[in-house]
């Protein structure tokens, strides 16, 4: 997914709230690498002047030029691809633009939505132009559960874990799609529930957005193969983790989230 970052609309801690940045892969095209959450792709509207951006993170751990293929959202955490040549990264953004690249996310989110899965399809306009471009989500329930703390309509919170697939690209889809539905992404402080951010916040600690993009498959040049990546899955900051931790939660003993979800 081809999502927008440095929006003036976004706000986010000032820093990244958590883990390094971990190359997943490399070969003598590109690097795949996992962006902590807070961080900007490169530089963009909304950075401030000493801010460190993933870009120059990654030159610098590798020690060599690279060029972005895609961006990622600032407080979404994930893979991120890297050229090493540019004409790696046009071959890799005309990949992306003819649809060949497929990735997928998890995400916690407020309510249960019904069907448990499905295409959501709905024209999302763009943030510069204002024109309307048709956008494509599948969502898949992975679990769901009710935290018995009053928010909204129902006596409990309810959350959903979901596995989303963007067919299309466009600025915050995924983000935007879910809170057209009804069920607004965990920590959204742009297209999200204040009211369930705010409780989550004070109850569990949780700060930031629980959106992560886990795992990303490209066409490899001149084979009929694909190359499949996956996020690291052992870092207690990932929103699977949270969701574990959440699942195991009781009365009792409620969730420990290391640093914080």
């Amino acid at each position: 997914m081809q999502e927008l970052d440095g929006t003036p609309r976004e706000s986010v801690p000032s820093a990244p709230s958590s883990g390094t940045v971990e190359v997943v892969h490399r070969d003598d095209r590109l690097v795949v690498v996992d962006k902590p959450p807070g961080m900007l792709v490169h530089r963009g509207m909304g950075a401030s002047r000493n801010e460190v951006f993933l870009l120059q993170t990654v030159r610098d751990m590798i020690g060599a030029w690279v060029y972005p293929v895609h961006r990622l959202d600032r407080p979404t955490r994930g893979l991120v691809v890297f050229a090493l040549a540019p004409e790696f990264a046009r071959e890799l953004q005309d990949h992306w633009q003819n649809g060949l690249v497929a990735k997928r996310y998890l995400a916690i989110a407020r309510g249960w939505p019904t069907p448990p899965s499905g295409i959501h399809e709905e024209a999302l306009d763009d943030p510069d132009s204002g024109i309307l471009h048709d956008a494509t989500t599948g969502w898949s329930t992975l679990g769901k559960m009710e935290l018995p703390w009053a928010c909204g309509p129902h006596p409990g919170l309810r959350l959903s874990f979901l596995d989303l697939v963007p067919h299309t690209g466009r600025w915050h889809q995924l983000r935007r799609h879910l809170s057209r539905k009804g069920h607004p992404i965990v920590g959204d402080t742009t297209h999200g529930d204040r009211h369930v951010n705010h409780l989550l916040r004070d109850r569990l600690g949780w700060w930031g957005l629980h959106l992560d993009a886990v795992e990303i498959m490209l066409p490899i040049p001149g084979s009929a193969n694909r190359l499949r990546l996956t996020a690291p899955e052992d870092s207690p900051h990932r929103t699977a983790a949270a969701w574990k931790a959440l699942a195991a939660w009781s009365i009792d003993q409620p969730p420990e989230f290391p640093g914080g979800a």
